[in-house]
Protein backbone atom coordinates (compact mmCIF):
# COMPACT_ATOMS: atom_id res chain seq x y z
CA UNK A 1 0.00 0.00 0.00
CA UNK A 2 1.38 3.46 -0.63
CA UNK A 3 0.30 6.94 0.37
CA UNK A 4 2.25 10.09 -1.02
CA UNK A 5 4.96 7.83 -2.30
CA UNK A 6 5.57 6.14 0.77
CA UNK A 7 5.43 2.65 1.50
CA UNK A 8 3.19 0.43 3.83
CA UNK A 9 3.50 -3.51 3.45
CA UNK A 10 0.42 -5.36 3.73
CA UNK A 11 2.04 -7.94 5.86
CA UNK A 12 2.22 -5.71 8.88
CA UNK A 13 0.11 -4.51 11.81
CA UNK A 14 0.30 -0.52 12.36
CA UNK A 15 -0.45 2.17 15.39
CA UNK A 16 -0.47 5.12 13.36
CA UNK A 17 -1.17 7.29 16.38
CA UNK A 18 2.78 6.07 17.30
CA UNK A 19 3.85 6.14 13.82
CA UNK A 20 4.58 2.78 14.17
CA UNK A 21 4.42 -0.86 12.41
CA UNK A 22 4.49 -4.31 14.52
CA UNK A 23 5.80 -7.71 13.41
CA UNK A 24 4.68 -10.75 14.75
CA UNK A 25 7.46 -13.37 14.69
CA UNK A 26 7.36 -17.00 14.64
CA UNK A 27 8.40 -17.30 18.43
CA UNK A 28 5.62 -14.55 19.21
CA UNK A 29 7.70 -11.91 19.99
CA UNK A 30 6.82 -9.04 18.21
CA UNK A 31 9.60 -6.40 16.05
CA UNK A 32 8.38 -2.81 16.47
CA UNK A 33 10.07 0.00 14.05
CA UNK A 34 9.16 3.09 12.73
CA UNK A 35 6.60 3.47 10.09
CA UNK A 36 7.26 5.60 6.72
CA UNK A 37 5.00 8.47 7.38
CA UNK A 38 7.14 8.57 10.93
CA UNK A 39 10.59 8.61 9.13
CA UNK A 40 9.15 11.15 6.13
CA UNK A 41 8.17 13.31 9.48
CA UNK A 42 11.46 13.05 11.81
CA UNK A 43 13.83 13.22 8.92
CA UNK A 44 17.29 11.76 9.13
CA UNK A 45 17.68 10.31 12.68
CA UNK A 46 20.95 10.72 14.66
CA UNK A 47 20.68 8.60 17.75
CA UNK A 48 18.35 5.69 18.91
CA UNK A 49 18.22 5.37 22.85
CA UNK A 50 16.25 1.79 23.55
CA UNK A 51 15.28 0.86 27.01
CA UNK A 52 17.19 -2.33 28.63
CA UNK A 53 17.01 -5.54 27.23
CA UNK A 54 14.00 -7.18 30.07
CA UNK A 55 12.06 -3.43 30.57
CA UNK A 56 8.68 -3.77 30.79
CA UNK A 57 6.74 -1.78 28.41
CA UNK A 58 2.91 -0.30 29.56
CA UNK A 59 1.36 0.28 26.33
CA UNK A 60 1.90 4.38 25.29
CA UNK A 61 4.93 4.21 27.64
CA UNK A 62 7.94 4.56 26.53
CA UNK A 63 10.65 1.89 24.97
CA UNK A 64 13.31 4.80 23.55
CA UNK A 65 14.42 7.94 22.51
CA UNK A 66 14.65 8.67 19.09
CA UNK A 67 17.00 12.06 18.21
CA UNK A 68 16.43 13.54 15.13
CA UNK A 69 17.40 17.09 13.72
CA UNK A 70 16.13 19.47 15.93
CA UNK A 71 14.31 17.43 18.99
CA UNK A 72 14.11 14.11 20.47
CA UNK A 73 10.81 11.83 21.05
CA UNK A 74 9.74 8.98 22.98
CA UNK A 75 8.99 6.35 21.36
CA UNK A 76 5.91 5.22 23.12
CA UNK A 77 4.49 1.53 22.72
CA UNK A 78 0.99 0.78 21.24
CA UNK A 79 1.01 -2.63 22.85
CA UNK A 80 2.38 -3.72 26.53
CA UNK A 81 5.51 -6.41 26.72
CA UNK A 82 8.69 -7.13 28.03
CA UNK A 83 11.68 -5.73 25.88
CA UNK A 84 13.68 -8.98 24.50
CA UNK A 85 16.20 -7.36 22.01
CA UNK A 86 17.03 -4.07 20.63
CA UNK A 87 17.95 -3.38 17.75
CA UNK A 88 22.61 -3.27 18.33
CA UNK A 89 22.98 -2.10 14.39
CA UNK A 90 20.86 1.09 14.96
CA UNK A 91 23.01 2.05 18.05
CA UNK A 92 25.94 3.00 15.38
CA UNK A 93 23.73 3.63 12.65
CA UNK A 94 20.43 5.04 13.47
CA UNK A 95 19.42 6.50 10.10
CA UNK A 96 18.74 2.98 8.89
CA UNK A 97 15.43 3.67 10.42
CA UNK A 98 14.37 6.29 7.68
CA UNK A 99 16.69 4.65 5.23
CA UNK A 100 15.26 1.11 5.93
CA UNK A 101 12.84 1.43 8.28
CA UNK A 102 10.57 -2.45 7.17
CA UNK A 103 14.16 -4.41 7.19
CA UNK A 104 17.71 -3.49 8.72
CA UNK A 105 16.43 -0.36 10.28
CA UNK A 106 13.75 -1.98 13.00
CA UNK A 107 13.77 -0.87 16.53
CA UNK A 108 12.81 -3.24 19.17
CA UNK A 109 11.43 -6.71 19.79
CA UNK A 110 9.13 -7.46 22.90
CA UNK A 111 7.32 -10.42 24.11
CA UNK A 112 3.89 -8.87 24.34
CA UNK A 113 1.64 -9.55 27.01
CA UNK A 114 -1.31 -10.31 25.33
CA UNK A 115 -0.96 -10.27 21.11
CA UNK A 116 -4.17 -11.78 20.79
CA UNK A 117 -6.11 -8.15 22.63
CA UNK A 118 -3.52 -5.76 21.48
CA UNK A 119 -3.63 -6.58 18.20
CA UNK A 120 -7.44 -5.50 17.53
CA UNK A 121 -6.39 -2.08 18.74
CA UNK A 122 -3.72 -1.69 15.49
CA UNK A 123 -4.76 -1.62 11.60
CA UNK A 124 -3.66 -3.60 8.42
CA UNK A 125 -3.72 -2.60 4.44
CA UNK A 126 -5.97 -0.06 3.94
CA UNK A 127 -7.56 0.86 7.34
CA UNK A 128 -4.10 1.75 8.14
CA UNK A 129 -2.99 3.71 5.39
CA UNK A 130 -6.41 5.73 5.84
CA UNK A 131 -5.35 6.29 9.12
CA UNK A 132 -1.76 7.36 8.24
CA UNK A 133 -3.72 10.14 5.58
CA UNK A 134 -6.12 11.33 8.68
CA UNK A 135 -2.66 11.95 10.85
CA UNK A 136 -1.31 13.64 7.80
CA UNK A 137 -3.95 15.83 7.76
CA UNK A 138 -4.31 16.74 11.44
CA UNK A 139 -0.22 16.99 11.19
CA UNK A 140 -0.29 19.76 8.14
CA UNK A 141 1.53 17.47 6.53
CA UNK A 142 2.66 18.11 3.08
CA UNK A 143 3.26 15.49 0.10
CA UNK A 144 5.49 18.35 -1.71
CA UNK A 145 7.64 19.20 0.69
CA UNK A 146 10.81 17.69 0.55
CA UNK A 147 12.34 18.72 3.91
CA UNK A 148 9.79 16.24 5.35
CA UNK A 149 10.06 13.70 2.99
CA UNK A 150 13.31 12.29 3.73
CA UNK A 151 12.49 8.69 3.35
CA UNK A 152 10.25 9.44 -0.29
CA UNK A 153 13.05 9.97 -2.55
CA UNK A 154 14.97 6.85 -1.41
CA UNK A 155 11.89 4.29 -1.92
Amino acid sequence: MNLDGLSFPDDLWYAPAHNLWLREEPAGEVTLGLSAYGAALYGDIFAFTPKRVGTHIPVDRSFGVVEFAKAAASAKSPIAGTVTAHNEVLLQRPVLMTRDGYGEGWMIRMLPDDWATACQSLLQGEQAVAAFARQAQRDGFDPGDDSVQALKRQL
